[in-house]
């Protein structure tokens, strides 16, 4: 497996419930191998993971709705996009930016003009950048960005991505976030809590990872405290969610009380101050 095989994973499981997600473009990217490996995390990992990343996307959805509806000359950048499809789920006058690795931004590219020729989704102003996180110089990605959100007040989104990288990969990264966005820009993030390395649930996935870690990609099984966001230079925290709330407020009758039981990635909202 590599890592950009987890946002086909991704996509899978967002498309099990649509109504939840909020995202009707998600099964587009289904295929026979996303499937299997979609059986393989729900029988060895956890069978609570589609449920779980559905919420993570209606969260996100909801919240960036929430932000553009107060900014609608706003912008949406996606940190490691993988194969999300908010621009076509949110106002379609909102301009979106797509940042992640060569091969996912060229492969989507080509998947999504496609569609839009086919008529299978709407036309939308997405554009792509690429970008290794895990390179040292984030001069060019920095000055690229800022070119791009040109003065708008942006949303910045994180998802899907920490977990992945180093403690050093990644304070370099959210000080190239800080430095392109304003005061009052919002910048939300996913993660691990430092407890979930004691959880049954959370060995399973780093073990399935690493056994099927075929490719060479770096897991690093990153795992960051709440406190570490709200002292984050530039930032403040403004919202705290995780799977267990999110539940309770977007499927009651699933709520989920037991937060060792799950991959219970947590949410995080950020204002730059």
């Amino acid at each position: 497996m590599k890592i950009h095989e987890t946002a086909f994973i991704t996509c899978a499981y967002r498309a099990s419930d649509p109504e939840l997600s909020g995202d009707r473009y998600a099964c587009l990217f289904g295929n026979e191998l996303t499937d299997r490996w979609v059986r393989a995390v729900v029988g060895e990992v956890s069978p609570y993971e589609p449920f779980l990343h559905c919420l993570r996307n209606r969260h996100w959805l909801d919240t960036m709705e929430d932000y553009f509806r107060l900014h609608p000359g706003g912008v949406l950048v996606n940190w490691g996009a993988g194969f999300s499809m908010y621009p076509f789920l949110i106002d379609g006058k909102i301009d979106c930016l797509d940042v992640d690795q060569p091969d996912i931004v060229q492969y989507k590219k080509e998947l999504l003009a496609g569609w839009v020729n086919e008529g299978r989704i709407p036309a939308r102003k997405v554009h792509y950048l690429e970008a290794d996180f895990r390179q040292e110089d984030h001069d060019s990605l920095l000055a690229d960005v800022r070119q791009w959100i040109d003065g708008r007040p942006s949303f910045f989104v994180l998802e899907g991505v920490l977990y992945f990288l180093t403690a050093e990969v990644t304070d370099r990264l959210f000080k190239t976030l800080a430095a392109a966005q304003q005061p009052g820009d919002m910048l939300g993030c996913v993660s691990f809590l430092p407890e979930a390395a004691d959880t049954e649930v959370q060995h399973r996935l780093d073990d399935f990872f690493d056994r099927n870690n075929l490719s060479g990609d770096t897991f690093s099984h990153q795992l960051l405290s709440t406190e570490s966001y709200r002292q984050r230079e530039g930032y403040r925290l403004t919202d705290h969610q995780d799977y267990c709330t999110l539940s309770v407020r977007y499927a009651p009758q699933r709520a989920i009380s037991d937060r060792k039981a799950i991959l219970n990635e947590n949410m995080y909202l950020l204002e730059r101050i």
